[in-house]
């Protein structure tokens, strides 16, 4: 980070400092934690990236977002993966349910919205693997799979068929 990029993004610079004070400070002034620099890093990328453990449990238990991805395609989840800190990646992953599951509902409204918009329905989807090559064929699958679709329910019936 250069000393403009450093000005620009302060909750980044708290971050990159491990400086737990600023990172509150900057919170409850109502910073962002979903800031990205021009690299794509939110300051929890930046906490992780540099393997800073105080920074980082700070940045989650404001909710610090863990699915967010910078440019290079890496969300902070994969960084501590790629550090090995199990603590950090264990904190995540926590986070990371938490997360998903807070997504989910605030999407259930909308998804059962859409599901009465859609007409009742069945499906019936049947494959069958095969090849020229005599042996393998007999080893290949083929299945059958059954979407049953009624209201807002929607039923999904599959079963490897068999192996020939």
């Amino acid at each position: 980070m250069t000393a403009s990029d450093l000005e620009t993004y302060p909750l980044h610079k708290a971050a990159f400092f491990n400086d737990v004070q600023s990172i509150s400070q900057l919170i409850k002034a109502g910073r962002s934690l979903y800031e990205q620099d021009m690299h794509g890093n939110t300051a929890l990328h930046i906490s992780t990236m540099l393997g800073h453990r105080e920074a980082t449990a700070l940045l989650l238990a404001h909710n610090a977002p863990v699915k967010v991805k910078n440019c290079d395609g890496w969300n902070p989840l994969m960084e501590a993966v790629s550090y090995g800190d199990r603590q950090i990646i264990t904190e995540m992953l926590r986070k990371l349910k938490a997360q998903s599951r807070t997504g989910i509902s605030s999407r259930k409204p909308h998804l059962i919205k859409m599901m009465e918009d859609i007409g009742d329905f069945y499906l019936e989807l049947k494959w069958d693997f095969q090849s020229w090559i005599p042996l393998l064929s007999r080893m290949l699958p083929s299945d059958v799979c059954q979407i049953y679709k009624k209201g807002t329910q929607l039923r999904m019936d599959t079963t490897l068929a068999d192996f020939k």
